[in-house]
């Protein structure tokens, strides 16, 4: 995952036995607009609303799973 990559959360995610309650995000479709060792924030199109999200590393590595999915790669 780079910046620019178009991202969606991963079926893993929304779907994952102790996921319970996060279906919501399924079709939240976002622009990787940082993305280091320590970040990664996200500017999420919701429900035609823009909101950017800001993710600790240690949250993603906390997970036992890849949280995001990219589905469209930037140059």
């Amino acid at each position: 995952m780079k910046v620019g990559d178009v991202v969606k959360f991963s079926k893993s995610h929304y779907e994952g036995k102790r996921q319970f309650g996060f279906g919501y995000v399924k079709n939240w479709v976002g622009i990787v607009v940082t993305h280091d060792s320590h970040k990664t924030e996200i500017m999420w199109t919701i429900n035609g609303n823009a909101s950017c999200t800001a993710y600790e590393s240690l949250w993603g590595n906390q997970l036992g799973y890849e949280p995001f999915e990219v589905i469209s790669e930037s140059r």
